[in-house]
């Protein structure tokens, strides 16, 4: 895989590499970054088992006039939500109500009409890689990566209340809210840290004298 590239994964029963998009794919990705799943299951399995990586996934909702993607959207969202998301549907009406509040409530990144021309899905594909790039959560989570398995685990912060977090633990809570927002608050401290630094020397934006 291209580190510097997400996966791009269509998890579509009825996606095919004849598409349109498809080929609008291969110009933008390396063809490792790209797979397809035509059964809802083994996408699953595929995201589980590549949460390190950033990726995004184009998800079709109805699989046989059910809404299996919604399913597919829950079970990931559980484990991680620093996947992003693109709902493609054939009619946005099709969805029901809950399923959809799933999918907002869910932060889903964007829902498309499958019709809609590959090459406007595929800028919404790049604003998708973008945003995910410039996430200090997803950051975090590719520093966690970079180290050992043996030092993920070891106590790594400990708080003024005495209880101790290991990377993974910070990593947890950043997929899922777990471990008292510990990530979370990570993070914000991040930022916070940034827009400090910018302030501080507000000459140096944008690369001006």
């Amino acid at each position: 895989m291209a580190t510097n590239k997400p996966l791009i994964v269509v998890v579509d029963d009825d996606f095919t590499k004849d598409q349109p998009l498809y080929g609008f794919l291969e110009t933008a990705y390396p063809a490792e970054n790209i797979h397809l799943f035509q059964n809802s299951g083994d996408g699953v399995n595929f995201i589980e088992q590549n949460l390190s990586k950033k990726i995004i996934v184009l998800l079709d909702i109805m699989f046989n006039g059910q809404e299996v993607g919604v399913d597919v959207f829950n079970e990931i969202s559980k484990k991680s939500a620093l996947v992003c998301f693109i709902v493609m549907t054939g009619n946005i009406e099709q969805i029901s109500r809950e399923g959809l509040k799933n999918l907002i409530n869910g932060h889903a990144w964007y829902i498309v009409q499958r019709d809609k021309p590959a090459k406007d899905i595929l800028a919404i594909i790049k604003d998708a890689e973008n945003h995910i790039n410039l996430r200090v959560d997803g950051a975090l989570e590719e520093w966690v990566f970079r180290h050992t398995p043996e030092e993920q685990a070891r106590p790594f912060l400990k708080t003024r209340s005495g209880k101790s977090y290991s990377l993974l633990d910070i990593l947890q809570s950043l997929r899922t809210g777990d471990n008292d927002d510990i990530g979370q608050k990570i993070a914000g401290d991040i930022m916070a840290l940034a827009v400090d630094l910018l302030l501080q020397d507000k000459t140096k934006i944008g690369g001006g004298e």
